[in-house]
C-alpha cells in the first residue's frame, strides 16, 4: 500500500532562521484517501518545534477533515458515494475491494461514513428540491427498487421519484425522492 507524506509547514517558524528552534519530535495524522481505481494512505507529518528563545513548544494542527475526527479524506468519502449510488457497487462489494488493496476496515464503518456524508448533503437537497418545486413547469415519475426487509428473504418494495423542474434558461435540475408507495399523496408531497 502506498503511503505518500505531506508534511505541514508549521507557521510558527515561517520567518526564524533554523538555528532559533529544535525539532523535538513529529505527531502524525493518517487519513485514507481514493484515486481513481486505487487507494493511498496520505499521512501528514507536522512537526513538533520547541523554539529555544522562549522555550515553547509549537506543532500545527492537522489539517481539518470532511467528518470530525475522520479517517476517510474527501477524495475516499466522495468516491465511496460515487461507486455506491452512481455505479451501483453495494458496500460490501467496497469492502472487499478495500481489503483486497490491504485496506482492512469495517463495513459498519463503510455505512456510518456514507450516513454521515449523506447528512451534509441533506441542505443541499432541500434547496436543489424548493428550487425544483418553484419552477412553472415539472416532471415527475415513479422508478420501483427493493428496499428494507418485508420478512425472511423478501424485501419491501419502495419507489424512487425523480422530480425535474425546467428553468428559465431552457434546463432543469433533478432531486429524487424516496417514497414507499406509489399512491398520490406522494405526488403531493414531492411536489410541495
Amino acid at each position: 500500500m502506498p503511503v505518500e507524506v505531506i508534511a505541514v509547514p508549521n507557521p510558527e517558524i515561517a520567518d526564524l532562521p533554523a538555528d532559533a528552534y529544535e525539532v523535538i519530535g513529529e505527531k502524525v495524522t493518517h487519513r485514507l484517501a481514493q484515486r481513481p481505481g486505487s487507494y493511498v494512505i496520505l499521512k501528514y507529518v507536522r512537526r513538533l518545534i520547541k523554539r529555544k528563545d522562549e522555550q515553547t513548544l509549537h506543532c500545527p494542527p492537522a489539517p481539518a477533515a470532511v467528518l470530525e475526527g475522520g479517517r476517510g479524506d474527501v477524495s475516499f468519502l466522495a468516491g465511496l458515494l460515487v461507486d455506491k449510488f452512481l455505479y451501483h457497487l453495494p458496500l460490501y462489494r467496497q469492502h472487499q475491494r478495500l481489503l483486497a488493496a490491504g485496506i482492512d476496515v469495517s463495513r459498519q464503518w463503510l455505512t456510518q461514513q456514507v450516513l454521515a456524508v449523506a447528512r451534509l448533503l441533506a441542505p443541499i437537497v432541500e434547496a436543489q428540491l424548493a428550487a425544483v418545486r418553484a419552477c412553472r413547469v415539472k416532471a415527475m415519475d415513479e422508478t420501483p427498487i427493493k428496499a428494507g426487509r418485508k420478512g425472511q428473504g423478501k424485501l419491501k418494495t419502495g419507489y424512487f421519484w425523480p422530480v425535474w423542474g425546467n428553468t428559465d434558461d431552457g434546463g432543469g435540475d433533478i432531486v429524487f425522492l424516496y417514497r414507499p408507495s406509489r399512491a398520490a399523496i406522494q405526488v403531493r408531497e414531492g411536489l410541495g
